[in-house]
């Protein structure tokens, strides 16, 4: 066999040792509502109002970066990753594959929210800022912001650390942060009637064998939302439905988070780091 021969025998053997990896590496979901975590409950009656939900302002920073590929690097301890708009991402082995449009979802869920536990006479989502004329509020807000920070621990040994993830040892982190602002506006006089600030963040270990799916969004949103709802309901004229047993549970349990990347408007920098 020439050198020649032998020096390309090596690189197909290279790459081929690098395609499993570069698959463990790839974080895939997408965004569904409801959750399916969390029973429906109703109220005793519904508000004799009809709310519009406007498509959410998005005040998020631009940061998408990748660092995973050093995750390769031999005696490199792994990658990372820091996305404020995971959904923006260029799918691929060192990106999140995460499919959601943030801005119009969470609005999304608001209005079936409202129609779900029977709050209000009725609920639209207004998408393009045109509000039907029997519209009685208008609800509206700001994305602050919605990342996806993830690390993957190669241990300094390239690809041949998915051995000991199969051994048990960590793949890595996540961490899932959202924040938004919402307000509540009768259109009688345009007076601004409720206001309420929904926010989470999280972090977890992943391994094979264990650690939560990478995106949790939609429960974390629909924990932190039907928890404000009541306020809402008492706003207007009705009382709040009851929460289910372990959605009260989880909420007594675990206070919300304050992200570390709260969108450009913030006065602090983001602190998130590489851990």
């Amino acid at each position: 066999m020439s050198r020649s021969t032998g020096g390309w025998g090596r690189a197909v053997a290279a790459i081929a040792l690098l395609a499993p990896l570069a698959g463990c590496l790839t974080s895939v979901g997408a965004w569904t509502y409801p959750s399916g975590r969390y029973a429906t409950t109703q109220c005793d009656h519904p508000a004799a109002v009809v709310v519009a939900v406007e498509r959410l302002s998005d005040r998020r920073a631009e940061t998408n970066r990748s660092y995973m590929p050093w995750a390769y690097a031999p005696l490199a301890p792994g990658g990372w990753t820091h996305f404020d708009r995971p959904e923006a991402t260029v799918p691929g082995a060192d990106t999140t594959e995460y499919r959601a449009s943030p801005c119009e979802d969470l609005a999304r869920s608001i209005v079936a929210e409202l129609e779900r536990q029977r709050m209000v006479d009725g609920a639209e989502y207004s998408g393009d800022g045109h509000v039907d004329a029997a519209a009685t509020h208008v609800l509206r807000g700001k994305l602050k912001t919605y990342y996806v920070h993830e690390t993957r621990w190669t241990y300094g040994i390239s690809i041949y650390a998915e051995i000991l993830w199969c051994l048990g040892l960590p793949m890595g982190t996540s961490r899932n942060g959202f924040c938004v602002e919402l307000e509540l506006i009768d259109r009688r006089d345009g007076r601004v009637v409720w206001e309420c600030t929904l926010y989470d963040a999280d972090f977890h270990i992943e391994g094979f064998y264990y650690g939560p799916e990478w995106y949790r969004f939609s429960w974390m949103w629909e924990r932190r939302l039907r928890e404000k709802l009541g306020a809402l309901a008492t706003v207007l004229g009705t009382t709040g439905a009851p929460l289910p047993e372990n959605l009260r549970d989880e909420i007594e349990r675990a206070a919300p988070q304050l992200p570390t990347c709260l969108g450009i408007d913030s006065p602090f920098p983001c602190t998130e780091k590489k851990k």
